[in-house]
């Protein structure tokens, strides 16, 4: 019931909007408007208004189909460059998770205890692994 309503009122707008008359005013001026004139004017057929789309023209049909083709692959380019991206973000972590565990395991060896010969080779590695998580990871 509703869209009757609504579809009524569209096509009463729709002819109302079509109605204009050329209205001369007292002081001699002329103005355009949807109302009959009060005073002296006459009213000018606008034509019906266009209430259905024309079909796309061959050129224009083929543009068309090249917009929206190029907006798929931007879309396609756009979601290929999110997917690599996270695929980077996530093999980063791991790397930095195996940093971590990796300097965890010197550190622990270190407080554990080395052999004389051992302890420098050890105390490198941990400033090696320290830097690195400094430099790349969070």
């Amino acid at each position: 019931m509703s869209k009757l309503i609504l579809s009524v009122i569209l096509m009463t707008g729709a002819a109302a909007a079509a109605e204009v008359y050329r209205c001369a005013q007292p002081d001699g001026g002329i103005s355009f408007q949807q109302q009959a004139c009060p005073y002296q004017g006459q009213r000018i057929e606008t034509g019906e208004a266009q209430s259905a789309w024309a079909p796309l023209r061959s050129g224009e049909k083929t543009l068309y189909q090249d917009y929206r083709k190029r907006d798929r692959q931007r879309l396609a380019h756009r979601h290929n460059v999110r997917v690599r991206d996270s695929r980077q973000q996530q093999a980063d972590a791991r790397v930095c998770l195996t940093k971590r565990q990796q300097l965890e395991s010197v550190s622990a060896e270190l407080r554990r205890g080395y052999k004389a010969g051992r302890g420098e080779k050890l105390r490198r590695r941990r400033d090696n692994y320290e830097e690195y998580l400094r430099r790349f990871c969070r």
